[in-house]
């Protein structure tokens, strides 16, 4: 949940070491997203004020995205609800309606009326290396090849309430920052074979866009840390689940 600076920084590095264009091509854009704060948390406010619904109840789904032409990552996000699951006290079911969806390309948030749980040009352009170093044409899989989509994630959930805001209050609520979204991997076990699955982690840069990442101890949990609490589709596409820690 809490990410320091040296293990964002190797996140970040196995996400360049696994997923490229075709040919191990590193060459794309939208590695880190960078959108206003105040624009991002001003969506998720209005739909809390819109619904009536407890912040803490509000979930965050990001959709894995490509844009062709400009040759760069982008997410799609979707402002839903979680309800828990009885007798699971870390498992919530994700709730679709209400919802609203949004688009994040880097320095801006709009509206979008695309609501697919995945981006087909993201599965049809995009490798995974299977090499744990340096990529080779031979190591390459591209992820449009997982049928039925049991392997690469399309989608990664994340709670407000319980993580994504705590980045804001726990930094003391910095005037104009920017809120950052990283292409990150990180070990996942998923058949047929242990893999790097592409997460997200997210960061804040303050005012004059320095990063706000150290390795201390801080006085807040999210004090100069990342987040990336979150889970991935697949596996686990109608829920989120809250690590045991």
């Amino acid at each position: 949940m809490v990410i320091t600076l040296d293990h964002f920084n190797l996140m970040r590095e196995n996400f360049k070491r696994h997923y490229f264009l075709s040919q191990c091509n590193p060459n794309f854009g939208g590695q880190e997203i960078q959108v206003p704060w105040n624009a991002f948390s001003l969506a998720v406010f209005n739909f809390i004020s819109a619904n009536s619904v407890d912040p803490n109840a509000v979930a965050i789904r990001f959709v894995h995205c490509y844009d062709v032409s400009g040759n760069v990552l982008y997410e799609r996000m979707q402002i839903l609800t979680m309800t828990p699951v009885q007798g699971h006290p870390h498992m919530f079911k994700l709730v679709d309606s209400p919802c609203e969806w949004y688009k994040l390309v880097n320095g801006t948030i709009v509206p979008t009326t695309d609501t697919a749980l995945f981006d087909q040009d993201y599965l049809n352009y995009f490798y995974y290396c299977t090499a744990l170093l340096n990529c080779t044409p031979s190591s390459l899989e591209n992820l449009a090849k997982d049928e039925p989509a049991t392997k690469y994630a399309r989608t990664v959930t994340m709670p407000w309430g319980l993580e994504i805001s705590k980045l804001f209050t726990d930094n003391g609520s910095p005037q104009n920052a920017t809120l950052c979204i990283d292409a990150v991997c990180h070990l996942t076990i998923l058949p047929p074979a242990a893999h790097f699955q592409h997460g997200l982690a997210l960061y804040l840069r303050n005012a004059d866009g320095t990063p706000m990442l150290d390795n201390k101890t801080g006085s807040a949990p999210f004090y100069y840390k990342a987040a990336d609490y979150g889970t991935m589709c697949p596996p686990d596409c109608s829920k989120y689940i809250l690590p045991m820690l």
